[in-house]
């Protein structure tokens, strides 16, 4: 039975089945074969009599890359009209699918999703690529890159993100300069091509010689993204390390020598002194709700739906705050919904009861950024709207963005489908620089670039800094111009994400929940070399 994992729904009957089985006269030549993908809802007893027998693809890109000549003959190696180019352009294929598998190890940098790509992809792409070559005079570049980029592997893709780097790392195997003896496929010129009168077993002791350590150099990620894999790796481990060993982390006693109850009772009484009051409109600035009626001023319809959203999330965590005092002091039961929130201080965690918004900060310093949302929402409340906009700090930096756009349609008249944003960051350091808001459009603070670090002077985007993995980006002006008097086409492109997760739940809209809007940045480099390598901007860290 294959793809045991698509039918989990029947599983238990499976097992029933072989239970039943069990009881009666087996043929001793009998034996059940069972295909599955990793899934929680396979059957235990079916796995304690089972011998398991794992298909991994090989870790690292020499072992990668050999297999895939290992499983080649030479029959398949020569089978083409145009043997120097297909066996250039096979090598390339193997080193895009070994960058795709390895890039997955270093998280939302290098890939936003990690994706399950198969060797069944590679196959078809090698019989694709030997195809067009025997049917076509010349090398048909963009239909290959097509075919094998958006197609074969792309359709694997759920993000449309990562749609665009799987082109971008194929077009570095599979371009007109590929088929040069001088080619590399990266700056350190370690990788590159066979000849085109290679044998399959030149080629093999060839990826022998390769670096057995891959650089990040080689995937277009900068050598920052190593000290990302560690801290994913490490992260992995102590969360391994708290699941499997849950009572050492909520008992015992600590080295102050206070018990678990002590320390969630003196955290509850310590968040609840500092939580703030609601926001009320009798506490309005004049100038904040003025317009609302009318329409024009959209930013206070905004404000008050998030206003809305923080007086719910006050009101949630004076309730549990209070419930969960009065249920460790025995004045009412500790419910399963208490009792998570009891664990969830004792580890430094954020609980589900109080993640109305996305954020990946431990318990301390969220919540001392929720202070610090509402201290930002109350200014706007009671001062009237400010020169610059925090975006990090709203439930909903979409609305926000809509918004912005709704008010400058209304006060011009021009259709809000026929807009959208000419993002300039300012060239000061911080939004205490900015003196007055701009005519049209708004200012907008409180992000950080990924993956690449930023030139003030010269507006531009420039390599990281040795061990710098997040540069603050200064101001930026959010400008509603009409489509037609957009021109930042030679920019990058860059993303914007809630979040370092970078992925979410696939919205109506085409992009993930975690995905705010694309930022226009000026670079000196191609804008594919940014896109290899991981850059985004994130509203929020994790720390």
């Amino acid at each position: 039975l294959q793809n045991c994992h698509l039918s989990v729904s029947w599983l238990p009957k499976l097992e029933q089945e072989l239970e039943l089985a069990l009881k009666e006269d087996v043929h001793e030549g009998y034996r059940l074969w069972l295909t599955s993908m990793p899934t929680r809802k396979f059957p235990v007893s079916i796995l304690q009599q089972s011998i398991k027998v794992t298909n991994e693809p090989p870790k690292g890109l020499k072992a990668n890359m050999k297999r895939t000549f290992l499983d080649l003959d030479e029959g398949t190696f020569d089978a083409c009209t145009k043997p120097a180019e297909f066996k250039k352009l096979l090598f390339g294929l193997a080193f895009f699918h070994a960058v795709c598998q390895e890039r997955r190890k270093y998280g939302a940098i290098g890939w936003n999703i990690p994706y399950e790509w198969m060797n069944s992809d590679l196959e078809v792409s090698i019989s694709q690529l030997r195809m067009n070559l025997d049917e076509q005079p010349t090398v048909p570049w963009e239909t290959l890159r097509y075919v094998i980029g958006d197609v074969n592997y792309g359709g694997r893709i759920t993000d449309d993100k990562d749609i665009r780097l799987a082109a971008k790392i194929l077009w570095i195997a599979m371009n007109e300069g590929a088929l040069k003896d001088d080619y590399k496929y990266s700056s350190s010129g370690a990788y590159h091509p066979p000849s085109g009168e290679s044998k399959v077993e030149d080629v093999i002791k060839y990826i022998e010689q390769l670096p057995g350590l891959d650089k990040p150099e080689v995937f277009g990620l900068h050598d920052n993204a190593n000290i990302t894999y560690q801290l994913k790796e490490s992260k992995s481990l102590m969360e391994s390390i708290i699941l499997t060993a849950p009572s050492a982390a909520s008992g015992g006693s600590g080295s102050a020598g206070k018990s678990p109850a002590q320390k969630v009772t003196e955290m509850a009484e310590e968040f609840e002194k500092r939580l703030p009051a609601p926001l009320t409109k009798k506490d309005a600035h004049p100038d904040t709700f003025k317009g609302m009626t009318t329409g024009q001023n959209t930013l206070a319809v905004f404000l008050s739906q998030e206003m809305v959203k923080f007086n719910r999330l006050i009101t949630v965590i004076g309730n549990s705050l209070r419930n969960l005092r009065d249920a460790i002091k025995g004045l009412q039961v500790m419910s399963s919904e208490l009792e998570t929130i009891f664990n969830c201080f004792m580890l430094n965690r954020v609980p589900d009861l109080w993640a109305l918004y996305p954020c990946l900060k431990p318990l301390g310093s969220w919540y001392q950024d929720m202070e610090a949302r509402l201290v930002f929402m109350r200014d706007w409340l009671q001062n009237g709207p400010p020169k610059a906009f925090w975006i990090s700090g709203f439930f909903f930096p979409q609305g926000f963005m809509t918004s912005v756009l709704q008010r400058f349609a209304r006060k011009t008249k021009i259709p809000i489908d026929t807009l959208r944003f000419r993002t300039e960051p300012l060239k000061v350091e911080d939004e205490s620089k900015i003196m007055k808001p701009p005519e049209r459009g708004a200012y907008a603070y409180g992000l950080y670039i990924q993956g690449a670090g930023w030139n003030i002077e010269k507006a531009q985007l420039r390599e990281s800094q040795r061990n710098v993995l997040f540069t603050k980006m200064p101001p930026i002006w959010l400008d509603p111009i009409t489509k037609e008097k957009w021109a930042q086409k030679d920019c990058y492109e860059c993303p914007t994400y809630k979040t370092s997760i970078r992925a979410g739940t696939l919205t109506t809209t085409g992009h993930s929940s975690n995905f705010v809007l694309f930022m226009y940045l000026g670079t000196e480099s191609d804008p594919g070399h940014w896109i290899r390598r991981g850059v985004a901007m994130l509203c929020m860290l994790d720390t």
